[in-house]
């Protein structure tokens, strides 16, 4: 019967802590709709940032919006959305994730990468912004890196551990370095 005493007390400061950091991120802008799970993230500019309702976003996620001033820079996560820990988002243009999405930890997207030509060193090249799109009911494995430009259909699967740099049409599961086809869903 001891035992239960401290479980109890640890799950009411979690509840208490889960609100206030809710109600902290909400004054700083971030829009975040009812019955949502907010991990300790790290987050410079949360009015950049959207969560539908239901959704899930655990500890140590990382969003990185570098151009918070411009209007086409956002985050918006749709409802009964889950992301799992460790999550990185950098993203300069845009990110759109749809409904009842799942995305395991230690994932990474990155909306933005260089030109390669020749006659200009790597870090003098232009950088391309291309936003990355996210349909209902996609499933993304754990260590997956999802890049610029790519859209992900409705109800496809990305296997565990897979480079994302092409856009896979709707209920496909593709995995691999590159991600290549694997069957139909």
């Amino acid at each position: 019967m001891k035992q239960r005493y401290p479980a109890m007390l640890r799950h009411k400061l979690s509840n208490v802590s889960l609100s206030l950091r809710k109600k902290y991120y909400k004054f700083l802008g971030m829009q975040i709709n009812e019955s949502v799970v907010l991990g300790k993230i790290k987050c410079k500019w949360p009015g950049k940032i959207s969560v539908g309702k239901e959704s899930v976003i655990e500890d140590d996620v990382v969003f990185k919006t570098p151009q918070p001033f411009a209007e086409t820079n956002f985050v918006k996560i749709g409802q009964r959305v889950f992301i799992g820990h460790g999550c990185d988002f950098n993203i300069t243009l845009g990110l759109t994730i749809g409904d009842d999405c799942l995305i395991a930890a230690n994932t990474t997207f990155v909306d933005a990468g260089r030109e390669m030509d020749r006659s200009l060193p790597i870090n003098q090249q232009p950088v391309i912004h291309k936003p990355i799109i996210l349909k209902n009911d996609v499933w993304i494995g754990t260590h997956s890196i999802i890049l610029q430009g790519v859209t992900i259909g409705e109800g496809s699967i990305i296997g565990a551990g897979s480079l994302v740099n092409k856009s896979i049409p709707d209920y496909q599961i593709w995995a691999g370095t590159p991600a290549r086809f694997i069957k139909n869903r």
